[in-house]
């Protein structure tokens, strides 16, 4: 790129349902308009192509490099790749030597790109989804097959309200991103191979944006991070001491607690149930990733706790806050899951009646310890304990909100 004006217009695209990254993707997008160049609708028609690949998932990488074969082989000659993929799996990007590839965390690389007039470092964070274009999906049969087969089977108590995800991508909610990173170690999680290294954001900068949000009319807003739960830790301060903070600001406001790590919940409860219980009416949804209800297997994950203190804190908060609303995610066939492991997770949903849970079929991914282990759990004795863990839970749901 020889100058600034040779650029006039861009065209962004990144995974539409990563929260993290369509927040990156965002700011990029106010930081490409603060330097004078204009969004447009299609590819075609821009001068700067960005991609922020994602990697998270087997399709969601297929997407990325979908998206990058599109681009580059209908002649754009100026195409930036950034996002997760550069991480969790680099070896996917060496066919692509046209493409200027730059790592999340060397984004600010772009100043000498385009010879910016304001400095990336100087654009704040965001906390609305721009009007981002998502990745290349293929086609409409392609994306059935695969939503129906692979994606999370989302099962919740039928009531007309909104569960945590719906929340999270509503226009009507302020998205506060306090951290980067994750301080977890996670057998299986790509997300943190992609991710910078952690660090948290000052209290005073997420307060400052917290009441900006407040001022423009927000009442729901959502922290975002890789995993909130250690928010602070690098800091010498943790997530109820911001809650706390926040909480003290006077307004009409709902928070959404997305991600919270168990291993942290834990760590923290006495903190935590004090600040919510005394908060109740200002939280809307806390989502809780308990992954598993087998010690063993949460052992092998890496997940840093235990079954029976997670459900003793989880429990104890439900006694305390009977309308709380927790959801769960949870995963199935795992390296190494036996029968005895998964009927462990059954009993786990039949005995803590959350709000909404989401099921994940286990997918090895390139570079985590767990693509390598032994005993992976063959594709279709995953499918069936997915298809009865979702039966069990739609049916414990309907049981546990009839008698509340």
């Amino acid at each position: 790129m020889d100058s600034n004006a040779d650029l006039k217009t861009f065209f962004i695209c990144a995974n539409k349902w990563c929260p993290r990254r369509s927040l990156d993707a965002s700011k990029l997008f106010r930081y490409l308009t603060a330097n004078s160049l204009k969004p447009v609708g299609s590819p075609e028609k821009a001068d700067l192509i960005v991609i922020f690949t994602c990697g998270a998932f087997a399709f969601d990488e297929e997407c990325s490099i979908l998206t990058m074969k599109k681009f580059l082989q209908n002649g754009a000659s100026k195409v930036l790749v950034t996002g997760c993929l550069i991480r969790i799996n680099p070896q996917r990007l060496k066919p692509f030597g046209k493409a200027m590839i730059i790592s999340p965390e060397n984004i600010a690389e772009i100043d000498s790109l385009i010879h910016a007039n304001v400095p990336y470092a100087e654009i704040p964070n965001v906390s609305t989804f721009e009007k981002i274009h998502d990745l290349n999906r293929g086609s409409l049969a392609c994306q059935i097959k695969h939503d129906l087969a692979n994606r999370c089977l989302e099962i919740n108590n039928g009531k007309k309200t909104q569960r945590s995800i719906e929340l999270l991508f509503a226009p009507t909610t302020c998205k506060l991103e306090i951290a980067k990173g994750c301080l977890g170690s996670c057998n299986y999680c790509a997300i943190r191979k992609g991710s910078e290294a952690f660090h948290s954001f000052p209290e005073e900068q997420i307060i400052a944006s917290f009441k900006t949000g407040l001022r423009e009319g927000y009442e729901d807003f959502a922290l975002i991070a890789e995993d909130i739960g250690c928010y602070g830790l690098d800091l010498k301060t943790n997530l109820p001491n911001l809650l706390s903070k926040m909480f003290s600001v006077e307004g009409n406001f709902r928070i959404l607690l997305w991600d919270l790590n168990v291993r942290w919940f834990i760590k923290n409860y006495s903190d935590f149930s004090s600040v919510l219980e005394a908060n109740s009416e200002k939280i809307s949804t806390i989502v809780l990733p308990i992954q598993s209800g087998s010690n063993r297997i949460l052992r092998l994950m890496d997940r840093g706790y235990e079954i029976e203190k997670a459900k003793e804190c989880i429990l104890d908060l439900q006694k305390r806050i009977p309308d709380l609303k927790l959801e769960t995610h949870l995963m199935v066939g795992f390296p190494g899951e036996n029968e005895g492991d998964f009927q462990r997770t059954v009993d786990l949903i039949r005995e803590i009646p959350f709000f909404s849970v989401a099921i994940f079929k286990y997918e090895g991914r390139p570079n985590t310890k767990a693509f390598s282990f032994q005993n992976q759990v063959a594709e279709k004795i995953i499918n069936q304990r997915a298809s009865f863990l979702a039966k069990e839970a739609k049916a414990t749901r309907k049981h546990y909100f009839k008698v509340a």
